[in-house]
């Protein structure tokens, strides 16, 4: 058996072939867990175990009813009391259930939206005009973190149930964030806010963890044959090369060296200049490949220093203007197998090298020609290969969510999906419309007689001058409202038309006070019906 602790909890993981084998191994174990917390004088919550019985996969065919999980259920007993068999428990904030659907887990999640957003109307229905760019990031940070803990291990197949699900729990933040209509398309809002639907964004927390797991191999589609950095355990690295200190400066060096790395749009390189006596005798320039970041490229370049010192067995003093590098070298928390691998090589020749920092740009000439031979070293250096970062890893995950989304988003069909279609040709996380009056419009569903007829309100979707009352009407052609029309685009204008719109705050007022005029018709028409 195996058990894990965590904090005041205890987890067993017991198996067995079969349900009389299971029961025998999960008492004994149970026994043995009861001596030890004895001998440690630790008191049990008995009344508080519960224990979640799962079947393989490959065993379901066995069973008589088919997929329920035992026959008959277990007897399990700790220090006399009976433990509880449940269909699902809750432990570290994951509710397991004993299919692994994760059905009840994605269930518990709208009360813990509920809870995050009790105290949003307050906020948003004030008149502070707080910035929405900012409770956007609180979204991203603080909700959607929340709602997607575990999704590395949930994400990965959600059945269309769950999908539907995560839309409703993250409804009830985007209605509360744009003020929109509740009738208005989650799918739009989503658009609409560059907020990216739930599922795909579990989905890509399952793919990272994955991946940075070690089964890369099984996304070969994704990430190609790149040779990803891993992480090595802190318990793993040895003591001496944790602690990595070097000296600033080697008195009477034989050479000063000048490092930088750089990042020309995709392309990254580094180079190593060398000086003695003032005079610039050898420069080395490498080129990385484009997933490579500045960061690696500029510990690539200390690295390349060391090892030219070494191989020479001569004393340098190497100048870098990456703090970032210099700090890395020295945190004995680093994890990353390509520090690693650098700081065990710096340790062997602590007394050949010295490391210093110097300020970037201010005339210093060894560090002015280190960065622009860095430069050059993105096209012309000499080709080296380096593993991957994180960081790559993460930029093509996201380049992934945005691919999928753009998918799931091209493949919704409603009558506001196709209308915002006409407007946004894609969707981006980038983007945000602050206006709730350009969500109007764009979704169909706002202060419009042509909306309230739809959805049984009015009895006639016209106009009180007798023509159709739709966003549009009210936006481009209604008498009542021409004194705030706004030029009617063509159809094959309407993108570029509307990117000029939504930074035009003169043409946004006259949106804002059309909008209100149509309000005050449909409420002059509710009133008469």
């Amino acid at each position: 058996f195996y058990t894990q602790a965590f904090a005041d909890d205890l987890a067993l993981v017991v198996s067995g072939r079969r349900a009389r084998d299971l029961e025998s191994n999960t008492n004994s174990a149970l026994e043995q867990i009861a001596l030890n917390l004895s001998d440690l004088k630790l008191k049990l919550s008995a009344e508080k175990c519960q224990a979640l019985v799962v079947r393989s996969i490959s065993s379901y065919k066995f069973s008589k009813r088919n997929y329920t999980v035992l026959n008959r259920k277990l007897t399990l007993k700790i220090n006399g009391y009976s433990i509880k068999i449940s269909d699902s428990l809750k432990i570290l904030g994951i509710v397991l259930d004993n299919k692994f659907t994760w059905s009840p887990h994605i269930l518990s999640l709208h009360n813990k939206a509920l809870f995050l957003t009790c105290n949003f109307n307050r906020i948003v229905k004030t008149k502070w005009s707080l910035n929405k760019n900012l409770i956007k990031l609180w979204y991203s940070t603080v909700i959607e973190k929340a709602l997607l803990y575990g999704a590395s291990v949930w994400g990965g197949a959600l059945t269309k149930q769950q999908v539907d699900r995560l839309h409703s729990i993250q409804r009830i933040f985007l209605l509360k964030y744009t003020r929109a209509y509740r009738t208005t398309s989650t799918n739009v809002l989503n658009t609409l806010t560059g907020i990216p639907p739930l599922h795909v964004v579990a989905k890509t927390e399952f793919i990272k963890f994955r991946i940075w797991a070690g089964h890369a191999n099984l996304y070969t589609d994704i990430l190609g044959n790149i040779q990803l950095d891993n992480n090595i355990s802190i318990k793993n690295i040895p003591s001496s090369s944790k602690f990595v200190i070097l000296n600033e400066n080697i008195s009477n060096a034989d050479f000063e060296v000048y490092t930088d790395g750089s990042r020309i749009e995709d392309e990254t390189g580094f180079a190593v200049c060398i000086f003695q006596e003032n005079n610039n005798i050898e420069n080395h320039l490498y080129k990385l490949k484009s997933h490579n970041s500045v960061f690696q490229a500029e510990l690539a370049a200390i690295h390349c220093a060391a090892n030219w010192a070494a191989s020479k067995n001569v004393s340098i003093n190497i100048h870098t203007d990456s703090l970032s590098s210099i700090a890395a070298i020295k945190s004995a928390s680093a994890r990353s197998s390509f520090v690693n691998n650098i700081k065990q090589d710096l340790v062997k020749i602590k007394h050949l090298v010295g490391l210093s920092w110097v300020k970037a740009h201010v005339g210093i000439q060894g560090n002015e020609l280190a960065d622009q031979q860095a430069k050059l070293a993105t096209t012309m250096g000499v080709d080296t290969i380096i593993p991957a970062p994180r960081s790559y890893v993460k930029r093509i995950l996201n380049k992934l969510m945005i691919k999928e989304w753009n998918d799931y988003w091209r493949q919704y069909n409603s009558t506001s999906g196709a209308r915002v279609r006409e407007y946004l040709e894609h969707v981006s996380p980038k983007f945000l419309i602050h206006s709730k009056f350009l969500i109007f419009f764009l979704s169909g569903h706002g202060p419009f007689p042509f909306y309230l007829c739809r959805f049984k309100i009015l009895d006639s979707p016209l106009c009180v001058c007798g023509k159709v009352g739709d966003a549009d009407h009210y936006t481009f052609s209604c008498s009542l409202t021409q004194k705030f029309h706004l030029v009617k685009p063509a159809n094959a204008h309407k993108r570029a038309w509307f990117q000029n719109l939504i930074n035009n705050s003169q043409a946004l007022n006259k949106l804002k006070e059309a909008f209100r005029i149509s309000g005050d018709v449909c409420d002059s028409l509710t009133q008469a019906v």
